[in-house]
């Protein structure tokens, strides 16, 4: 039960915002979001008792007189609890994670909502670290499919997985700038590139804004990446791709989202903790991550590296 909270309006007002979870994997994300709703539904329920609203009224007979009628009033049940159910909790995910991966997903609750719809037209930015294993080709892209061939994979030294990597990153670059409006040439994409603030400022199709091997121990490797617009099973194609770029097969063994725009890792509740005063202390804390001038498309965004940025 809410020990702290003195009213309903009170529930209604803390419990309005953005805030993060961290979702695992095997599980659905709208599984994840519907069972936070039903917590909080039913710790809000719990904690106020119903009180009726409006009455109806029956006409009786009298134990007097039958033929004269007497008014009956009683409560109204269209709202009970029993009836209508537990309180509902609107909640909204605009970037959720398909069943296979994990990581970081931002949630927006009553007025929340706006602000995580205006996350996409902001073009924010997310890092994964994503694993993957040469050798082997599934018909998902995962570790979890059908496999449908092995291959050789000795010939791939950390040198030419680095180098295809680059060459990827670059690729991708050169259309990062073109949706970000810029000239490839000019002053402004150097400067916006080198400060890791180059995004799209537009639609676009899934983009690779920073990828680097962290580790490569044959036949595994891990991957960071910093993309927008991107799915996770987009993720594991490019894991796909990198392997058929190497002249063998590769497949995605785990997928983990670490940010989310401005939310990381560490800003995330675990599952088990999304109940009411741990959500209204994460939707505090956050606010000043998700300010409508930190919305604007055109406002600069700073990844992990530290640089300051506008609206901050």
């Amino acid at each position: 039960m809410l020990q702290t909270t003195k009213s309903a309006a009170e529930v209604a007002a803390r419990l309005s915002g953005v805030f993060a979870v961290y979702k695992p994997p095997g599980i659905n994300c709208m599984t994840v979001i519907n069972t936070i709703k039903e917590n909080l539904g039913k710790e809000i329920t719990a904690t106020f008792p119903w009180v009726p609203d409006r009455y109806e009224y029956k006409l009786l007979p009298s134990p007097e007189d039958p033929n004269l009628p007497i008014r009956m009033d009683y409560p109204s049940l269209k709202k009970h609890p029993f009836v209508k159910g537990h309180e509902r909790v609107p909640m909204f995910c605009k970037f959720p994670l398909d069943r296979l991966s994990s990581g970081v997903v931002v949630l927006g609750i009553r007025d929340g909502i706006k602000k995580v719809r205006a996350m996409y037209g902001a073009h924010y930015s997310r890092q994964y670290i994503v694993e993957g294993r040469f050798g082997i080709a599934t018909d998902n892209h995962d570790i979890s499919g059908k496999v449908l061939e092995r291959t050789t994979y000795d010939h791939i030294s950390g040198e030419k997985l680095v180098r295809i990597v680059s060459f990827i990153q670059r690729s991708h670059q050169n259309l990062t700038t073109e949706y970000a409006g810029v000239d490839i040439q000019s002053q402004e994409a150097y400067e916006l590139a080198s400060r890791g603030q180059l995004r799209p400022r537009m639609a676009s199709p899934p983009l690779v804004l920073d990828m680097r091997c962290l580790d490569y121990q044959p036949p595994d490797f891990t991957l960071e990446i910093q993309c927008v617009h991107e799915t996770p099973q987009w993720l594991r194609k490019l894991i796909h791709d990198i392997g058929l770029e190497l002249r063998s097969t590769a497949v995605s063994t785990k997928v983990r989202r670490t940010r989310d725009g401005y939310f990381t890792v560490d800003d995330a509740l675990l599952t088990k903790h999304c109940q009411y005063e741990y959500v209204a202390e994460a939707i505090e804390r956050s606010r000043h991550l998700v300010t409508w001038k930190k919305l604007r498309p055109d406002a600069n965004f700073v990844t992990d590296r530290g640089e300051s940025e506008e609206g901050r």
